[in-house]
């Protein structure tokens, strides 16, 4: 009798072990701690909101367009491999000066949408909280779309227009020239 209780015991926690690891394997395949799109969306605008920046950052990550034939990569792999041309922070006080561009990008410019397509990350830009990402961000120029949070949706200007004001102008000229953003 005692005996059935441990082996019940054993396969109960073999079981809770299994689950656990799984776990941990599907989170690391959907990008490790990335949050719902429309979650992190409305974590964003409540931090906009606020009007208090003071701990948000912006990390811009980006590769010369004409570079990046069949580059078939994500945001996180770009940084991780360190394919990226230009790494450019911008801290709270930066971002301060832009909030109205910021209030734009909330969960009504989001529509899902789905193509049979890969990533090709030119430009990947992620904005952190106090240290963690809130926001992954990778525009897509044909079909226009962009992965938040590796899903992807419908093009919307706010995606790239939060950016132009932080790349130099040869910068933005390249990407309207090669993106037609």
């Amino acid at each position: 009798m005692r005996e059935k209780k441990c082996i019940k015991l054993w396969i109960f926690l073999v079981l809770l072990i299994v689950a656990i690891v799984l776990g941990g394997i599907v989170a690391i395949g959907r990008g490790g701690n990335y949050m719902n799109p429309e979650r992190a969306l409305r974590r964003f605008s409540r931090i906009i909101e606020r009007g208090n920046l003071d701990g948000l950052t912006l990390t811009i990550y980006y590769r010369c367009p004409r570079s990046t034939a069949n580059s078939r990569i994500s945001g996180r792999e770009l940084v991780e491999r360190g394919w990226y041309d230009n790494k450019t922070v911008i801290t709270s006080n930066e971002l301060g000066e832009h909030i109205e561009l910021l209030k734009q990008m909330n969960t009504d410019v989001l529509m899902p949408v789905s193509h049979e397509l890969f990533i090709m990350t030119v430009l990947y830009y992620v904005f952190e909280y106090n240290g963690r990402e809130v926001l992954g961000i990778v525009p897509q120029a044909d079909p226009p779309s962009v992965f938040i949070n590796g899903i992807e949706f419908e093009w919307n200007d706010v995606f790239f227009d939060i950016m132009r004001p932080f790349l130099s102008e040869d910068m933005v000229k390249l990407w309207d020239e090669s993106f037609g953003f």
